[in-house]
């Protein structure tokens, strides 16, 4: 007896969550309150927010004994004061255009008994106030999303670099409405953001770089030989 196989049809897969575009943060510059609110976060949260990223620059520049560091964004000045704390040879400047994050900054640093080697300054990621060649590292963590043209701050980073330096940079990566909305619950929940972190959350994310769109903006800029991956599902990591 002949039978007939029946062939299922072959299902396609389905295709990644459209991003909706991207939206800068009305206020990138976070002065008075918000500039307490993200102090309270990533002083509570630190081990989740800021460690894994001070553990990520103490391997990669491990090499590095003493050496003029740079990090850009500093708000509060946590990472830069938990390096120097781990690396006493190293002197540290930070840089934030807000006058309240560096006031922070610079009170946390005296506090942590490392204010003759961390420093910071007024500057934006797209015009940093320093000659070229001048840090054998530059570091940013969770600053990149704040900049319009993210290929500027990319230049601005490998000019400021000595040769032979290197650059890390961590930052949000823009996610699906439905992972956003996960990661906000979470950040609600478990984590207890109150209103104004949340929103500040929320503008980060909507505001961050889709990984594509972060790896064309490297490919246009003088940092092209950088690589990129992805960390955690959530964040990029950039260096070189």
């Amino acid at each position: 007896m002949q039978t007939t196989a029946v062939i299922a049809p072959v299902q396609k897969a389905a295709a990644p969550a459209a991003l909706r575009p991207r939206v800068l943060e009305s206020s990138p510059v976070h002065e008075a309150g918000e500039a307490i609110a993200y102090d309270a976060m990533v002083r509570r949260h630190g081990w989740l927010l800021n460690a894994p990223f001070v553990e990520m620059v103490s391997r990669a520049a491990s090499g590095l004994t003493s050496g003029r560091v740079l990090d850009i964004g500093s708000g509060p000045g946590r990472i830069p004061i938990a390096l120097a704390l781990r690396h006493p040879g190293w002197e540290i400047v930070g840089t934030d255009p807000a006058a309240d994050m560096r006031a922070a900054a610079t009170a946390h640093a005296a506090a942590a008994g490392v204010a003759d080697r961390v420093r910071f300054l007024s500057g934006t990621a797209e015009r940093l106030p320093f000659p070229a060649g001048s840090f054998d590292l530059v570091i940013s963590h969770f600053a990149l999303h704040h900049v319009a043209r993210p290929e500027r701050m990319f230049d601005e980073c490998a000019r400021v670099l000595r040769g032979g330096g290197k650059v890390v940079i961590k930052d949000l990566c823009r996610q699906p409405g439905w992972k956003a909305a996960l990661l906000l619950a979470f950040s609600r929940h478990v984590l207890r953001y109150d209103a104004e972190q949340l929103r500040m959350y929320r503008e980060s994310i909507d505001a961050a770089l889709s990984f594509a769109e972060a790896r064309a903006a490297l490919k246009r800029s003088k940092l092209c030989m950088a690589t990129i991956r992805g960390f955690r599902g959530v964040d990029f990591v950039i260096d070189s």
